[in-house]
C-alpha cells in the first residue's frame, strides 16, 4: 500500500472502547508563491442588458445592450509588493482582444491595438491595475483588456489554508472588491466553497455580492459562479461564473443593468515562453508614465495626454467633451474644439482670444484673473486666459487655452471647475494642453 493510502486511512482512538474515526482529507488550493510558468489564457466574455441614459425630461431612456467579448494573453507571476492586494502582480503578453457591442441598432467593433502587447497587471483594492510599461494606452484598449472574473483577481479569492471538501471559507473584503472592479465598497460579502474533488482536480464555487460606488455611479454586483483547480500541478485551471452588474447614471457614464456570462481555459503554455529578462527590469513601484492614457481624437489628427481621472464624455467632429471624476465627484469638464487654422507660423491674436472668451461668458464672467503665453518646448504656441464669476449659483474657475502647431492648425480648451475644487484640478489642465500633439495631415 502507497504511503499517502496509509495516511489517509490513520484512525483516531478517542479511548479505550472507542469508534474509530476517519480524518477527513484536506487540499491546498494555492499556487507557488514563486511561479516561474508561463500560462496561456483563453477567455470569453458575452452580456446582455439595458443602458440606461438620461433625457432632458430627466427620465432615464433604456436602451438593449448586447457584448461579446475575447481576449488571449499568456502570463507569468511576478514578485509580490506587499500584503493583501499589493501581492498579486503579473506580466502578460497579449496576443488578441476584440470587442462586439450593439446599443440598440448601433454596433462597434473594437480590437486591442497593435502597440499594446505588454502589459503589467497590479491588484489594488479597487480593481486590478493594467498599464503598458513603455507608453500610456488608449481608454478603448484598456476597457478591452479589463474583463469581468480576471484570473489575477480569482487567485486572491482561493483559501490562505488547506480546506476539506463541503468546507466553506469567506473572502476576504478586499479581495472582494478587488475582484469585482468596485473603487468605493459600502458593502462585502462573497464566499467560496470546494464543492467536489475528483481524479486530483477540484471544483470550487462562489457566491457574492458587492455593494458601492464606482467613478461617482452606485454599483451593485452580483456573482456565482465555479472554478477548476489541478491539485497536482497547483493550478488554477477555469472560471464559468455569470455576473450581474447594477449601476446607476453617472456624470461620465451610463447606468447598466448587464449580466454577463464569463468563462476563461488557464493552462501551462505549450509555446510562448515568458523569460527572466523580460521581467527582470520591471519595478515595483508605479512608473509615471504608465498612470496616464492617450487621447487621439477620431475627427482631427491631434493627441494628448490625460490621467485616469479623465473620461471622455462625447466626441464629435464639433468638439470633444472630457469630464474629470476624482473619489466619485465631478471635479471639472474639459471642452476641445477645433479653430480655423491659420496660415504657417500664426494664429489667432491674443486680443481677440480673449474677447471672444468675454462674449462667451456674458454676465457669468467677475473678471480676468491672469493670462499669459506659456512656454514650451514642443513648438506649439499656447495661449492661457484665467477668468472667474459664477452659474448657477456656484462660484466658477474657467480655464481657457489657444493652441496652435507651426503650421498654422489650431485648437482651444476651455476647463470649467468649481472654485472649490481648484486644487484638486492641481494644474492637471495645464499638463493636458502641453502634452498635445499636432500629427501629420496626408497628401
Amino acid at each position: 500500500m502507497r504511503l499517502y493510502s496509509l495516511m489517509a486511512g490513520v484512525l483516531v482512538i478517542a479511548g479505550a472502547g472507542s469508534s474509530p474515526t476517519l480524518l477527513a482529507q484536506s487540499y491546498s488550493l494555492r499556487e507557488p508563491l514563486a511561479d516561474t510558468r508561463t500560462l496561456q489564457v483563453t477567455a470569453q466574455v458575452q452580456g446582455q442588458g439595458t443602458l440606461k441614459t438620461p433625457t432632458q425630461e430627466k427620465k432615464d431612456l433604456d436602451l438593449p445592450l448586447e457584448v461579446q467579448a475575447s481576449l488571449t494573453f499568456y502570463e507569468r507571476r511576478l514578485p509580490s509588493a506587499g500584503r493583501d492586494e499589493r501581492a498579486w502582480r503579473s506580466f502578460r503578453l497579449y496576443d488578441n482582444a476584440r470587442s462586439n457591442i450593439k446599443v440598440k441598432n448601433q454596433v462597434t467593433n473594437l480590437t486591442l491595438s497593435s502597440l499594446v502587447r505588454e502589459v503589467i497587471c497590479e491588484g489594488q483594492r479597487e480593481g486590478v491595475l493594467l498599464y503598458a510599461p513603455k507608453m500610456p494606452m488608449r481608454r478603448h484598449d484598456l476597457d478591452l483588456i479589463t474583463i469581468p472574473g480576471d484570473p489575477l483577481a480569482l487567485l486572491a479569492l482561493l483559501p490562505s489554508s488547506d480546506v476539506e471538501l463541503e468546507e466553506t471559507w469567506k473572502v476576504p473584503d478586499w479581495a472582494a472588491q478587488m475582484f469585482v472592479g468596485i473603487e468605493a465598497a459600502t458593502s462585502v460579502e462573497m464566499s467560496g466553497k470546494l464543492i467536489a474533488v475528483k481524479d486530483q482536480i477540484a471544483t470550487i464555487e462562489f457566491n457574492g455580492k458587492v455593494a458601492g460606488a464606482t467613478i461617482g455611479a452606485l454599483t451593485e454586483v452580483s456573482i456565482k459562479g465555479t472554478a477548476t483547480f489541478d491539485i497536482a500541478n497547483q493550478l488554477l485551471t477555469s472560471l464559468k461564473m455569470e455576473q450581474v452588474e447594477k449601476r446607476s447614471v453617472s456624470t461620465v457614464s451610463p447606468g447598466m443593468e448587464v449580466t454577463a456570462n464569463v468563462s476563461w481555459q488557464r493552462k501551462v503554455s505549450p509555446s510562448v515562453t515568458i523569460s527572466e529578462n523580460q521581467i527582470s527590469n520591471i519595478p515595483f513601484d508605479l512608473p509615471e508614465i504608465s498612470k496616464l492614457l492617450l487621447f487621439k481624437s477620431k475627427h482631427w489628427n491631434i493627441s494628448l495626454i490625460h490621467d485616469r481621472n479623465w473620461y471622455v464624455f462625447q466626441e464629435i467632429p464639433e468638439v470633444a467633451v472630457l469630464r474629470m471624476v476624482d473619489n466619485g465627484s465631478l471635479i471639472s469638464q474639459c471642452n476641445i474644439a477645433k479653430i480655423g487654422s491659420a496660415g504657417p507660423g500664426q494664429h489667432v491674436a491674443p486680443e481677440k482670444f480673449e474677447s471672444d472668451i468675454k462674449a462667451s461668458l456674458g454676465e457669468s464672467l467677475s473678471s480676468i484673473v491672469d493670462k499669459g503665453v506659456v512656454e514650451v518646448n514642443s513648438g506649439n504656441y499656447i495661449y492661457r486666459v484665467v477668468a472667474s464669476g459664477s452659474a448657477n449659483g456656484l462660484e466658477m474657475v474657467w480655464i481657457y487655452y489657444l493652441c496652435a502647431a507651426e503650421d498654422g492648425r489650431q485648437v482651444s480648451f476651455v476647463f470649467a471647475v468649481e472654485g472649490n475644487n481648484i486644487e484638486i484640478l492641481n494644474s492637471r489642465d495645464l499638463s493636458m494642453v502641453e502634452s498635445i500633439e499636432f500629427e501629420p495631415v496626408g497628401p
